[in-house]
């Protein structure tokens, strides 16, 4: 390890160097003259081969005279170089040899300002150079953030995933370390946000990493914003700024995605962005708003529209789910087992469907009958519904459970079913009653 040392850092000078010197692009590809292009290649079929077979330290020498002479011959001296760092770098932690990971990071980090002077990409490239940073010099938030935004500002919606989720990071460790405001950090969220569902609904190569890049930025928004926060924020240009709709949608969006959909300047920026350009999404977030608020015949009413205005019915799941649960909350159970068999014609492995479908036949089942027998029948049927629900989707089994124990409880006793026929098993099926299916008698 210590020859590797001393082999390491009498080429990380040189590589400096390089660096230093590389601020224009060479002349020719493979080197300035003619002994130089045979030196060129010659380096560059030399380490190409270790590099093959994963033998990076044999791959250094070939590879270091190939960047010095010919830096412009081929994009991969840069991409194989980052590679080969990444792994001398492993090689100096398991050493404990911190000197020698400082300064490969050091010629990591020249590596990409000497990739870019040589074939460009500017901003692609210090996207990488930034995550890189933030890695290994984490303790210098202020530096990655620099180049990441940079980068960001180059490349606009084609930032890669990667980049896009460390310059939140970095933004977010300055917060952290007293050198940017939380202000800062909550408005740079938005902005990033809009990246990924650009990226999303372009379908683009990445968009599922997109999609994870999405939910790291979530996680880390979450850690730092409060409701609180976000209001604080935006209340004192509402008035200002309330007939500019994307200014209302990120409000919106904002607020939504940190749960605070109960406060008053959610709802207030839904109605203010149905006033000037109606559509399914304002109408859907002031249903929202009137949920929360437990004005359910008004959530019920901008529920209907948002599925009224959607033209892709695909897109109304949530609208379904959401309708049907402030229809339940208003006991309005056959509507509201209407709505949630809406849901599941979208998506059938909904568990939350099936829940309230079984909420509705518990609770309002007892509309059909007056015996002391039949009068709990919606409870069996609601038990069928529950246990569907979580053979559908695990994400609801504690709380199905949790209703089926409710129901087991509503059971009529044996008594009160014998005296109609009925005992235990038997089949059952719901006559001259909103209700048209058919379960088993359960009795306690």
């Amino acid at each position: 390890m210590k020859a590797l040392k001393l082999t390491i850092l009498s080429f990380l000078i040189g590589t400096v160097a390089i660096a230093q010197s590389g601020n224009e692009k060479p002349k020719r590809n493979y080197g300035t003259t003619a002994e130089d292009s045979i030196e060129c290649v010659k380096n560059l079929s030399l380490y190409s081969e270790f590099y093959k077979q994963d033998n990076f330290e044999d791959a250094l020498l070939g590879w270091r005279s190939a960047l010095a002479i010919c830096p412009g011959s081929s994009k991969n001296l840069y991409i194989r170089g980052s590679k080969m760092m990444n792994y001398l770098m492993e090689k100096a932690d398991e050493a404990e040899n911190e000197e020698l990971k400082d300064a490969l990071v050091d010629t990591l980090l020249n590596l990409y300002d000497l990739r870019i002077a040589n074939f460009g990409e500017e901003g692609k490239v210090l996207g990488m150079k930034g995550v890189d940073l933030m890695k290994y010099r984490k303790k210098d938030p202020a530096a990655a953030f620099e180049i990441l935004n940079k980068s960001f500002e180059l490349d606009g919606n084609n930032i890669g995933p990667a980049p896009l989720v460390y310059l939140f990071y970095s933004k977010y460790n300055m917060v952290a370390k007293k050198l940017s405001e939380k202000k800062e950090l909550i408005e740079l969220y938005p902005r990033l946000v809009e990246v990924v569902d650009f990226n999303i609904a372009e379908k683009s190569k990445y968009a599922k990493t997109y999609e994870t890049a999405g939910a790291n930025l979530l996680k880390l928004f979450e850690k730092v914003a409060t409701c609180e926060d976000i209001i604080g924020l935006y209340q004192p240009t509402f008035e200002e700024m309330k007939g500019d709709a994307g200014y209302l949608k990120k409000v919106i969006s904002l607020l939504d995605k940190r749960k605070c959909a109960e406060e008053e300047l959610y709802l207030n920026a839904a109605i203010a962005l149905n006033e000037i350009e109606p559509s399914a999404e304002a109408s859907y977030s002031i249903a929202i708003g009137m949920l929360k608020k437990e004005r359910y015949s008004e959530a019920i009413s901008f529920f209907s529209k948002s599925i009224e205005f959607e033209e892709d019915n695909s897109k109304n799941f949530d609208a379904y789910v959401n309708k049907a649960q402030a229809l339940l909350k208003s006991k309005r159970f056959q509507e509201a087992k209407n709505a949630a068999k809406n849901a599941l014609g979208i998506n059938p492995n909904s568990g939350d469907a099936y829940m309230i479908i079984g909420d509705s036949y518990g609770y309002g089942g007892k509309s059909c009958y007056s015996d002391g027998c039949k009068v709990r029948a919606g409870w069996w049927l609601a038990t069928d519904y529950y246990q569907k629900a979580k053979s559908v989707d695990a994400e609801v089994a504690e709380k199905a459970n949790k209703r089926i124990a409710q129901a087991k409880s509503q059971y009529p006793s044996t008594e009160d079913c014998f005296f109609y026929g009925l005992t235990n098993d038997n089949a059952f099926s719901f006559e001259d009653c909103w209700i048209t299916e058919s379960t088993t008698v359960r009795v306690q």
